[in-house]
């Protein structure tokens, strides 16, 4: 067990990824003579960095140069002339290009015919100069030089903050855990940190090379892709496309071997197998280049990937654990009245709908929808004369049955948990109605806990519509009938009336849970 981290050739795809053209570098000139322009294209005539071309932007004034740079946040280098339509004009371009358009990243060279008129060392330490030069300086070769270190400056900087996006996507998917798509967040993450390693911008760009790229997590017996870039972005959307579809990417996996192989390459696969069976793919291919794989930090970066996919994974697994146990403590109480578990299983639902349309956070109606199982968990201290007694209770016995909404309550309140102090709240509450008149407190209104007024009606609405031991199920014309004349006084208004708005779909969960007879 552990990380496989494999660099795989293959020439075809090679050949076709070096068909590809790469995206130029935007150079941005701006000076009020005509012949600086023509010289400086003259000069860098035919040159390339890192295999791409140049591509020049042309501008005559600070205000042209203005309208460019607000409709082109990449430009890689700036040659900027001092002195254009006003002394200054080339520094209050420094600043606006800096301050107002907050470009950190665009490098800035200075080139003036005037060097008097702008000390070299305040310009540099008070603009964010890259360099600054007199135009007499700057010969076809010193120009040369001055692209490249000026490019390479560029090109390390949008590495670094597409490193700092990646860690950023890392950090909110960390922090947000138990989100529903958390995994595909941190997958998202990781995808963005490695390209970033490999000095690749997300998608098609920055160094213009074509890059594809999946995170797949094994589900079952197949791995279901997470994340995709490249021809693998429309993969995830509905989060179930597995690998299956790509026999030649599961046949690269099952080759690689224990043993680390990195050489010179166009794929990168990382397989990760931790302690407990989890198991999850990185793959990337395209057009990548050696110079840019440090393979010490794709290798640390890879297995820790790993690792925290294999700690999600084991978080998930005990919280369904944890939110299994109390389903099967709710479903207790029911079997001890000789009820099914498909009450609950429609109670929560139902309660689930009404909370979404009443307009609950996210937060609240997954709390809900896990504690509203738990509503008549006091039953368990109910004896089983008076719990499944066929037919109608004496006074005493019914003063025994209401004391269930206490027990429920008095078994769950002690914890600190969301989910079962959510349950105490139901437990306690769902008798209570909306006019005063229920049990155990006589609370009314909004006193009620909105959890205890929503699993109320939806409590009442399945159990009128079930067949108990001291009663026949009702018709359903009899039971929304029921619940309309008790609008307002048994139930609130606004939650009858999100039932009754979503009677399709509440009737369509029904179905779906009906008892098995």
């Amino acid at each position: 067990m552990g990380t496989k981290l494999k660099l795989v050739s293959s020439t075809n795809n090679h050949n076709q990824s070096l068909a590809i053209e790469l995206s130029p570098w935007k150079i941005l000139i701006v000076d009020d003579e005509d012949e600086v322009h023509s010289v400086t294209k003259f000069a860098l005539k035919g040159y390339k960095f890192a295999d791409r071309p140049l591509k020049f932007f042309h501008a005559y004034s600070g205000t042209e140069a203005k309208d460019i740079l607000s409709t082109n946040d990449d430009i890689a280098l700036i040659l900027l002339d001092v002195v254009m339509e006003t002394d200054h004009a080339g520094l209050e371009l420094v600043e606006y290009i800096r301050c107002t358009l907050n470009n950190k990243i665009s490098r800035i060279v200075l080139r003036t015919g005037q060097p008097g008129q702008a000390p070299e060392k305040k310009i540099i330490i008070d603009y964010d100069i890259n360099d600054y030069k007199e135009k007499t300086e700057l010969t076809s070769q010193k120009l040369f030089t001055l692209v490249s270190a000026s490019l390479r400056s560029y090109r390390d900087l949008v590495a670094l903050e597409e490193n700092r996006k990646g860690l950023k996507k890392i950090i909110i998917a960390t922090a947000d855990i138990f989100s529903v798509d958390s995994m595909k967040h941190l997958a998202e993450g990781a995808l963005d940190q490695l390209l970033s390693i490999l000095r690749v911008k997300k998608g098609n760009s920055f160094y213009g090379r074509r890059i594809d790229a999946l995170a797949a997590l094994k589900a079952g017996t197949s791995f279901e892709i997470l994340a995709g870039t490249g021809c693998y972005s429309s993969q995830n959307k509905d989060g179930q496309t597995t690998l299956d579809q790509f026999p030649d990417i599961e046949k690269i996996i099952n080759e690689s071997s224990d043993q680390n192989n990195i050489s010179h390459s166009n794929k990168i696969v990382n397989y990760h197998k931790g302690r407990g069976g989890h198991e999850n793919i990185l793959y990337v291919s395209g057009d990548i280049s050696d110079e840019y794989i440090d393979r010490d930090l794709i290798e640390l970066y890879a297995r820790n990937v790993g690792i925290v996919f294999e700690n999600l994974d084991l978080y998930k697994q005990i919280e369904e654990t944890q939110r299994e146990i109390v389903y099967r403590l709710g479903e207790a109480a029911e079997t001890r009245s000789m009820e099914t578990g498909s009450h609950i299983k429609r109670v929560t639902e139902i309660s689930t709908i009404l909370a979404t349309k009443l307009g609950l956070s996210d937060e609240d109606i997954e709390i809900m929808k896990h504690a509203s199982p738990l509503h008549d968990v006091g039953k368990l201290g109910i004896p089983d004369a008076i719990l499944n007694k066929p037919g109608k209770l004496t006074a005493e016995e019914w003063s025994i049955m209401q004391t269930h909404s206490q027990l429920g309550y008095d078994m769950l309140a002690s914890s600190d948990k969301p989910i079962l102090k959510a349950g105490a709240i139901i437990a306690l509450e769902h008798h209570e109605k909306w006019d005063g008149t229920g049990y155990p407190y006589g609370k009314s209104g909004e006193n009620i806990h909105i959890f205890g007024r929503i699993t109320a009606l939806a409590d009442v609405y399945d159990a009128l519509g079930s067949k108990r031991c001291y009663k026949e199920a009702w018709p359903l014309a009899d039971i929304y009938r029921h619940i309309k004349e008790q609008r307002g006084k048994h139930f609130q208004p606004e939650i009858v009336d999100a039932l009754i708005s979503n009677i399709d779909h509440v009737e369509h969960i029904l179905s779906e849970f009906a008892e098995n007879v």
